[in-house]
């Protein structure tokens, strides 16, 4: 299995909200989730970055995220 990685972009905040959500309800959190694609987009992509993020890809597929501060 080969997997790339990537810079997000700000065409992925909808992709990045998602993995979010899923991580959130697989840890029974979705409750205390309040990311909009609007935040994503100002903290990953703004004019001051607050937090960066790669994406993991197989076979041009997304299948994974890093996010980090």
């Amino acid at each position: 299995m080969s997997v790339t990685v990537r810079v997000a972009s700000p065409a992925d905040a909808p992709l990045i909200a998602g993995f979010i959500r899923d991580l959130a309800e697989y840890e029974r959190l979705l409750h205390e989730v309040e990311v909009t694609e609007e935040d994503l987009r100002r903290d990953l992509f703004g004019e001051n970055p607050r937090c960066f993020c790669d994406i993991a890809e197989h076979e041009g597929r997304p299948v994974g995220f890093a996010l980090w501060f």
